[in-house]
């Protein structure tokens, strides 16, 4: 019988025509399945696609509300089964949210994609951010159902979350087990660690890693769109016509240090900016984790200590940070918080209550920080602002704050850390 392929559908993802053509051009019987059609239903199905997209649209971390889905549970049962998945691009992002690629023994995600960062031969940061090119990448061993070739091929990449991360204590562990899939490379297949060969800084080149067993994959390029990419739809096809081993490594993930709240750094000027209209994130979790909350965009600003408090009125009118037509801020001088409005000014608040319910969550490489820096400083020149930070703030009325602070929804384990506010 011909294999059957679910292309699973989330909202907000935007490549599932592209896969399932794909797909149907090497042979495959190939059906779009909604997130939320009955999970028995997928288990009818010989092999799974995530498609790329922006599902949910990347409301916190890329692929992480989507990987909260129940029917995660089903993918995790038919991984088990040794059932062929793979992830491309934001879909790769959920499996690796999910912790179908590796996870920690207490279920918690053991590798990250963070945010993109472009180095140059010299080790300087080049650009951040979302990032579309042609680019090569190789496999590195023909030990999964979508990699069963030799020869490298040209595909476009197109995300701004892509950076494979893993954590110290794995890193050798992940090389030393093939757990790497592809790799980016160049024209003459070598692995040059630097931009352009590697987009986006991934850990060792990686541009797709799989769980120990071989069978999911994560990949950030799109096969799907381009010539080259056929090889591994075919690489797949081939695998159901005559199985062959897979990767079937065993590895040791140790369980991460429980999260403590740190102490932030002072800082001269800290903002709470909130939207006045719906903020579609913290509606989404909300609803995820059944819970009253509310979230925050956090700034802290280092500046010359004289005239603060102008400096903070002209920084907040400035809109740089925000925009007073649709937010409203709350901004903590010389220890004491206000409220800040065009009308009347600061004026106190007290909102002691609230930090106690609060935490404060920092990516540790502060791009988003990093640049409203330099835009901060050409902006006010003669104020002598040495860093603008920025992070987001959960306010929880009902959850425990050690619960949440455990809870890989608000804060990846390895690119993000969390702090009292």
């Amino acid at each position: 019988m011909t294999p059957r392929i679910a292309v699973l559908s989330f909202p907000g993802n935007n490549c599932e025509n592209e896969t399932k053509r794909a797909l149907e051009n090497v042979g495959f019987i190939a059906e779009k399945v909604r997130w939320n059609q009955p999970q028995e239903y997928l288990l009818s199905f010989d092999g799974v696609i995530i498609p790329g997209g922006f599902s949910f649209e990347d409301r916190g971390r890329s692929g992480v509300i989507s990987a909260q889905e129940p029917i995660f549970q089903t993918l995790k049962t038919m991984a088990k089964n040794g059932t062929p998945i793979l992830g491309i691009c934001n879909g790769a992002q959920m499996l690796v949210e999910s912790g179908l690629i590796l996870e920690t023994p207490e279920n918690i995600p053991a590798l990250s994609l963070l945010p993109n960062k472009r180095m140059d031969d010299t080790g300087n940061i080049i650009g951040t951010g979302y990032y579309h090119a042609w680019v090569h990448m190789k496999p590195t061993h023909q030990k999964t159902p979508f990699s069963h070739f030799t020869s490298s091929i040209s595909v476009p990449v197109a995300h701004g979350e892509g950076r494979f991360t893993i954590p110290e204590v794995l890193q050798s562990s992940v090389q030393e087990k093939c757990l790497i899939v592809f790799k980016y490379v160049d024209e003459e297949e070598s692995a040059n660690p630097h931009y352009p060969t590697n987009p986006n800084g991934s850990f060792a080149n990686a541009a797709a890693l799989c769980n120990p067993a071989g069978n999911v994959v994560a990949m950030m390029p799109h096969p799907e769109r381009a010539k080259d990419g056929k090889k591994v739809f075919e690489s797949l096809w081939e695998y159901f016509q005559q199985p062959y081993a897979l990767l079937q490594e065993n590895i040791v993930v140790p369980s991460f240090e429980k999260r403590i709240l740190k102490n932030n750094e002072p800082y001269d000027i800290e903002l709470l900016v909130q939207l006045n209209i719906t903020d579609n994130t913290e509606a989404t979790f909300a609803k995820v984790l059944s819970t009253d909350l509310a979230r925050y965009e956090w700034w802290g600003i280092k500046l010359a200590p004289e005239m603060i408090e102008q400096s903070a009125e002209e920084i907040i009118q400035s809109h740089e940070i925000l925009n007073l037509h649709k937010q409203s801020v709350m901004i903590k001088i010389n220890k004491k918080w206000h409220i800040f409005s065009k009308e009347k000014g600061f004026q106190p608040a007290n909102i002691e209550d609230m930090v106690k319910k609060s935490f404060l969550v920092r990516e540790k490489e502060d791009f988003k920080g990093k640049y409203t820096t330099h835009r901060i400083q050409k902006l006010f020149p003669e104020k002598n602002i040495h860093t603008v930070a920025s992070g987001v703030v959960w306010h929880l009325e009902s959850m425990p704050i050690d619960e949440a602070t455990q809870n890989p929804i608000f804060a990846s384990y390895v690119g993000e850390e969390i702090f009292s506010l």
